[in-house]
């Protein structure tokens, strides 16, 4: 996925025009990179920068990845898509995607991540919301970090995903 994630990404196509890429467009552009593994964006939506270009806050969330592949979207404000794929370890997920922005609204990013995730949108009381998956194989968030919005998907190892299917299972007397 990683290879074809990069080259639908920054591949020509019919895709939304960097001129045109809006705000409100940033969950759509996280649901289709990073839920659908197609990110079908126009030459200059979108510029490859190295791991270190993402925020401070966001890179100490997100730890040492073993590899990284990050752009930097064209539009209001500052907005990254990010691909990280970690050392396999029985608590790390292997791969997370995401979308940071600063100028993303938060409740309305949020909304749609769990409209897409669960079907519906919940009122909610935290600030930090994470919807689990287990038949996607991954754990959706929307948080915070600084001044950025974080939309993101934490893929599940095969041991995670067995373990969260074991203790999501009826207990049966």
């Amino acid at each position: 996925m990683v290879g074809t994630f990069a080259a639908l990404l920054l591949g020509a196509g019919g895709g939304i025009p960097a001129a045109d890429l809006a705000v409100t467009q940033l969950p759509q552009i996280f649901e289709a990179a990073c839920l659908d593994g197609q990110a079908k964006l126009s030459p200059g939506t979108a510029a490859p920068v190295s791991f270190d270009a993402l925020p401070h806050e966001l890179q100490q969330s997100l730890g040492k990845p073993a590899s990284s592949q990050v752009w930097q979207l064209n539009g209001p404000g500052r907005a990254f898509l990010y691909l990280l794929t970690y050392e396999p370890n029985p608590t790390t997920n292997p791969r997370i995607c995401g979308l940071a922005s600063d100028a993303m609204n938060y409740g309305e990013a949020a909304d749609a991540v769990e409209l897409r995730v669960t079907g519906a949108v919940h009122p909610r009381e935290t600030r930090s919301i994470e919807w689990l998956s287990v038949e996607g194989g991954y754990n959706a968030l929307a948080t915070t970090a600084g001044d950025f919005k974080v939309l993101q998907v934490n893929w599940l190892s095969d041991e995670q995903r067995a373990a969260a299917t074991k203790a999501l299972q009826p207990i049966v007397p």
